[in-house]
């Protein structure tokens, strides 16, 4: 989720948080539903160790596959992050050129890169288009930021067709499924809003809460293959509040247990597997000067495993896979970020791309930070180096 919506309905400087906070440069207010959230929890991005498994397995031979846009920027907070990839190993994401301008891309296996251009995206800094979702057809969909400085959805299919489309006010859309079904969020005068749109463009929209005016923004940050979604959506004090909605349209809304009640924290749900398994991070607030979050996973019967990698002073979960292998990230005690997967049994693999910065910086989200794995058990994020330029990978381990 990014910070999205750059409308008038909107608070700019609350969608700018949100993005900022989920490890997005972009410093647009708007252009950031998924990340959004991510980020104003994961800013946080803490830890300690709750339960859930602390040993720790040596990492094998890892393979890394570095992301360099064409056109990224080359200086801090510059760069290309790649962020979902699909079943047949695509990487999908955006990049933010010299001029501070956003460009989406596609990663293909032969290491050839395609650059997605929305029209009507904004050519100046601070806008342009980001690619939030990628599916195993490789049709993708996000958002873009027009010359307005507004947001709106796109949807673009394996040929390269690109289909623009709002479902009222402004809107960006943060998932789309096998099937081509599209989950975002949209702003309009009532407030926030979730929807749907099918292949053939038919919407249908939801309110979480069942009050749209009690929200600032709604993120279906996952839609699985059995046409669940599930997020997170915002408050109007600026509290966090996972969702799932399952596919005969029946909404849950989330608090999860020692989950901050203030502004900024909360509840956030950023991944949905096959199996009905979620993913996410609660925010519990300020501890020993550290804004902590902590990851955890939601079973399909409601039960919640909470964990923390070993050494943590802070994680967040962000991808499951069909397998149940959780990826995430955590900062360590010099606040260096590091990435981490999970087994079923509880184990974690701790990993760092070997050019990424491993000491205190001013940068952004500096370490390592991935994001998705895929049912083979690929990894994709991004790191930042010494500099703070961002760079996207791909990890695997067979």
């Amino acid at each position: 989720m990014q910070g999205v919506f750059g409308g008038s309905t909107v608070s700019r400087s609350r969608w700018h948080q949100a993005r900022v906070h989920a490890g997005q440069k972009t410093a647009h207010s708007a252009g950031l539903l998924i990340l959004a959230l991510v980020f104003c929890f994961e800013a946080a991005n803490c830890g300690g160790g709750s339960g859930g498994g602390q040993g720790q397995n040596s990492p094998p031979p890892p393979t890394f596959t570095e992301i360099d846009a064409p056109g990224a920027g080359a200086t801090s907070l510059e760069g290309t992050a790649a962020i979902r990839i699909n079943a047949n190993g695509q990487a999908a994401g955006y990049f933010l050129d010299a001029n501070g301008v956003l460009h989406g891309f596609i990663w293909n296996s032969d290491g050839s890169i395609t650059t997605i251009d929305a029209p009507g995206a904004g050519t100046t800094q601070n806008l342009g288009t980001v690619v939030e979702s990628i599916n195993a057809s490789g049709e993708t969909a996000g958002y873009f930021i027009d010359s307005q400085d507004l947001e709106h959805s796109f949807v673009r299919d394996a040929t390269g067709n690109i289909s623009t489309f709002d479902p009222a006010g402004t809107s960006g859309a943060q998932s789309i499924g096998d099937d081509g079904t599209v989950a975002g969020g949209y702003i309009d005068a009532q407030g926030a809003h979730g929807y749907l749109r099918s292949p053939n463009g038919t919407f249908t929209t939801f309110d979480p809460t069942g009050n749209p005016s009690q929200l600032t923004i709604v993120i279906p940050s996952q839609i699985n293959a059995s046409g669940a979604v599930a997020g997170t959506c915002i408050d109007t004090s600026s509290v966090y509040h996972g969702f799932l909605r399952d596919s005969s349209g029946t909404i849950t809304v989330l608090d999860a247990p020692g989950a901050g009640t203030a502004s900024s924290e909360g509840t956030e749900i950023l991944d949905l597997n096959s199996s009905g398994v979620a993913v996410g991070g609660i925010n519990i607030g300020v501890v020993n000067g550290v804004d902590t979050t902590h990851g955890f996973m939601l079973a399909s019967d409601g039960t919640y495993t909470f964990f923390d990698p070993p050494q943590a002073v802070s994680s967040f979960a962000y991808g499951i896979n069909d397998n149940g292998i959780i990826v995430g990230e955590y900062r360590d005690a010099n606040l260096v970020r590091h990435g981490y997967t999970r087994e079923v049994d509880g184990t974690f693999t701790i990993f760092d791309d070997p050019n990424a910065a491993q000491v205190p910086t001013t940068s952004v989200n500096i370490g390592t930070n991935p994001r998705r794995m895929n049912a083979g058990g690929a990894v994709v994020g991004f790191y930042s180096d010494s500099n703070g330029v961002r760079h996207g990978f791909i990890w695997q381990t067979n």
